[in-house]
């Protein structure tokens, strides 16, 4: 079983881990100056073994001295993303109207029927847009 100096950060995750050299030990003390050395910008060093290593490697977080489980944080879409997904939405709408009226000029039908419909989606596709925050 391998021993390591685990570098954590703020939020409990693991930076990385020095392991210490199994032929040749070098110790404790030895590990924990090199891993502040560098790493100093780590909030946590803690001396663990495979087991801990372990743990990281499944995802946990080590918090107050215990592992547990990362916090869910809920993805939030950009402004942007939200906007591309209004105009994706509507493309295929307007997909549709397109098809109809090639079909329509091809017999010399009346399009103002699809006129009406193309204008009121763009009307409805600008007006969400303008609601997005």
């Amino acid at each position: 079983m391998n021993n390591y100096i685990h570098v954590i950060d703020e939020e409990g995750k693991r930076i990385t881990s020095i392991v210490d050299n199994v032929l040749a030990p070098i110790g404790e003390s030895t590990l924990l100056e090199q891993a502040k050395s560098q790493y100093p910008d780590a909030t946590e060093y803690v001396y663990g073994d495979d087991t801990m290593l372990d743990e990281f490697i499944a995802g946990k977080i080590y918090k107050n001295g215990t592992f547990v489980e990362p916090p869910v944080v809920e993805y939030i879409p950009t402004k942007e993303e939200k906007i591309a997904y209004i105009k994706k939405y509507y493309d295929e709408r307007f997909a549709t109207l397109d098809q109809a009226l090639l079909r329509r000029q091809l017999i010399n039908g009346d399009i103002t029927d699809l006129q009406e419909q193309y204008n009121q989606l763009n009307t409805e596709m600008l007006t969400k847009i303008k609601e997005v925050q």
